[in-house]
């Protein structure tokens, strides 16, 4: 019998444990599968958080729906019934600009009257699809690309935000091509963002391949749910509290792995190894298997992101508007880098008569985030928050959670070192690395990109099996 070793109960790790028993039961390969988990938990980043009749997602908030990789993990965790989508409030999302609220309409002559964009900034966005198409194959920053396709107001107070709010990134480091593939092809293939957009307008409502994005949504007791149903139900050994100190291929004589456990003298033998951490968590854990790989895993950047949860008595908070939530532009001088609102977002977030924001700040853009206190944090937040939202009383429920390495940075040159990094793994057969360090932070992505893993990696193993 094979043994596949999976490091990381996260959802990536989980979903190429289950896309690997499938596929060893659909080739007729006897595979033990072991997913090694260094926490108490699964769910990696997806941390819900129940406390006081609250519930706090610390983690990714939610989903998009029509993602089939994950679609497929909700059927077979059992969570279908208990899917939740966004609720309706959640289509009203807002951006500050000159110190204040304004919501951003998805109309466009609404948006030309939102006080968003001056009258230069609009005519610029009109004249997007007469702009000629990048030709050159050089990698382009995010903002780069915004200000050459729609201008420098939109990039600096619609795109830059964005980012913050994605990545809690830096638009003028990160790299297009990486960290928006889609935007780059909407270029790519129709020439123009807007004549782009407009096409897979029409795909949708012909029922062609651009699909509906299928909404927002989470789950009943939180996204933490799903990596702990497949956890509990999995058709492979899940062990908790595990953590791999170094895996290192086995003498000649042998094919394989050994992975060196924490703690224990003896290592586990295996025919194969998935990593799903963290890019800064797997590096030295291939170093000696190569340290090219080490050194490019720790070359990617995951800066701090502190999340800070705050619940007021809803007759102090109705400075809040029932919506989605609020990003923003790092000139508007506020240190938070936007705000959910947590109670308009999903249901059954925070008891009656209450309402449940967090906040995130840190990221590329404000690193120094990591060496401040929790009392710090709290009064960052809270000081903003009275500022931009009027909510000065007391909270009645707070909680606070410091990622001291957070969102892998896609910055220019990523593709690059993703390329160099494969041809790594190429050199080492019965290595994949799935997560979110390389191809998509989102929740789906990562789920695809372990599922890609487990069915590569059982390949592997089925093709060493026919091998004379």
């Amino acid at each position: 019998m094979r043994r596949l070793v999976i490091v990381g109960a996260g959802i990536s790790g989980l979903a190429a444990a289950w896309a690997a028993a499938r596929t060893a039961r659909q080739q007729g390969l006897e595979l033990e599968i072991l997913l090694l988990e260094k926490s108490g938990e699964a769910g990696g980043k997806a941390k819900s958080v129940h406390s006081d009749g609250y519930l706090v997602e610390i983690g990714p908030t939610a989903f998009m729906g029509g993602e089939p990789a994950l679609e497929e993990l909700v059927d077979l965790a059992g969570l279908r019934d208990q899917c939740t989508p966004a609720q309706a409030a959640a289509a009203h999302r807002f951006i500050v600009r000159g110190g204040k609220l304004r919501e951003v309409p998805t109309h466009p002559l609404k948006f030309a009257t939102a006080g968003i964009l001056g009258p230069g900034g609009l005519l610029r966005i009109a004249l997007e699809p007469f702009i000629r198409k990048r030709t050159s194959g050089e990698d382009e920053s995010v903002h780069d690309f915004a200000r050459r396709r729609i201008g420098a107001q939109s990039a600096d107070r619609l795109v830059s935000p964005m980012v913050l709010g994605v990545f809690a990134g830096d638009a003028k480091r990160l790299s297009l091509p990486a960290a928006f593939p889609r935007l780059a092809a909407l270029e790519r293939e129709h020439g123009s963002l807007i004549r782009g957009l407009i096409a897979k307008r029409k795909d949708r409502t012909a029922g062609g391949p651009g699909g509906p994005a299928g909404g927002l949504f989470s789950f009943r007791d939180g996204l933490q749910s799903l990596p702990v149903a497949l956890a509990e139900h999995g058709p492979f050994e899940v062990r908790l509290n595990t953590g791999v100190r170094e895996i290192v291929p086995s003498p000649e004589s042998e094919a394989g792995w050994r992975v060196l456990l924490e703690g224990q003298p003896a290592p586990l033998s295996a025919d194969a190894v998935i990593l799903s951490g963290e890019p800064w968590a797997m590096a030295p854990v291939v170093r000696g298997a190569s340290a090219a790989l080490a050194d490019l895993l720790d070359g990617i950047s995951c800066p701090p992101v502190a999340v800070v949860a705050l619940a007021f008595e809803a007759e102090t908070a109705t400075g809040v508007p029932r919506g989605f939530g609020v990003l923003i532009p790092r000139s508007e001088g506020y240190r938070i880098l936007g705000c959910l609102w947590d109670s308009y977002l999903f249901e059954g977030r925070s008891p009656a008569g209450t309402v449940l924001v967090h906040a995130m700040l840190g990221g590329a853009v404000d690193p120094d985030v990591g060496s401040l206190s929790e009392e710090e944090l709290i009064w960052i937040v809270r000081a903003d928050l009275a500022r931009l939202l009027q909510l000065t009383a007391e909270p009645v429920f707070q909680h606070l959670k410091l990622w001291p390495r957070a969102i892998p940075q896609y910055e220019l040159g990523h593709l690059e070192r993703v390329r160099r990094i494969e041809w790594e793994l190429d050199r080492l057969p019965g290595l994949w690395i799935a997560g979110n360090a390389l191809k998509g932070i989102a929740f789906g992505k990562a789920a695809a990109a372990g599922k890609a893993s487990g069915e590569a990696a059982v390949s592997h193993l089925a093709a060493r099996r026919r091998s004379p």
